[in-house]
């Protein structure tokens, strides 16, 4: 299942592309929608029951915005994963057909696939999973975050102590806090599922370059190829 998963790589990438597209336009919007917050003199905007939704807007999507971007980030890596994946599978298949196609006395045996398969397929969802963990997460902070800021900033800064708005305020600046540094630990997991899916093709390759020559040596006299004149 798996490896059919890998052949749609295409498909993970440009799903990726068009999130992070989205995320640009949505980006724009919240963009024009702070600057027409913050052009209102500051009187108006601490106290404007209008505004404050228009900031609970803002501020929810300054929440949530960055791990959908980070999404579409993922979808990609992920896509470039799996086309190591394919391009290490496709050698694998090569191996087993070249030396299926040659006589027992020069057949070699193939090796077992290495460990970084495995690794480059774990950390890959491990990547995936962090990310999506991390994107549910913080559209939960931005509803919380919508439900304060909509909140005129007197009403906010009036709030007094052990107040459920003060709460949920700390609770929204804790949660950017470790959601900032979370996503990464997410793409650092990719980028290692990058890593053994190249260490998995250089592996195949260095087998390819010692087995090539021993099968040519084992071959019967006839049918070892002669090079073409000027080769």
């Amino acid at each position: 299942m798996m490896n059919k998963m890998m052949q749609k790589f295409p498909l993970f990438i440009g799903m990726g592309f068009m999130i992070v597209m989205i995320a640009v336009i949505i980006g724009a919007v919240n963009t024009a929608n702070s600057a027409a917050y913050y052009a209102v003199e500051k009187g108006t905007r601490d106290t404007s029951a209008s505004l404050a939704q228009l900031r609970a807007s803002i501020e929810s999507t300054v929440v949530w915005l960055p791990y959908f971007k980070f999404l579409g980030l993922a979808m990609i890596l992920a896509g470039i994963i799996m086309a190591l994946g394919v391009i290490s599978l496709s050698l694998e298949n090569l191996g087993k057909e070249v030396m299926s196609s040659v006589t027992n006395s020069a057949r070699q045996k193939l090796p077992g696939r290495p460990r970084s398969v495995m690794l480059m397929r774990l950390f890959m969802m491990l990547g995936m999973m962090i990310i999506l963990i991390g994107f549910f997460i913080a559209l939960s902070v931005s509803r919380t975050a919508a439900a304060v800021f909509s909140n005129p900033i007197t009403v906010i800064d009036a709030a007094a102590n052990g107040s459920s708005l003060l709460a949920n305020l700390a609770s929204i600046h804790a949660a950017e806090a470790w959601l900032e540094a979370f996503k990464f630990v997410g793409v650092a997991f990719f980028f290692l599922g990058i890593i053994n899916g190249l260490s998995t093709i250089i592996f195949a390759l260095k087998y390819q370059l010692t087995a090539i020559p021993e099968v040519v040596d084992h071959l019967p006299a006839g049918l070892v190829p002669v090079p073409a004149v000027g080769d």
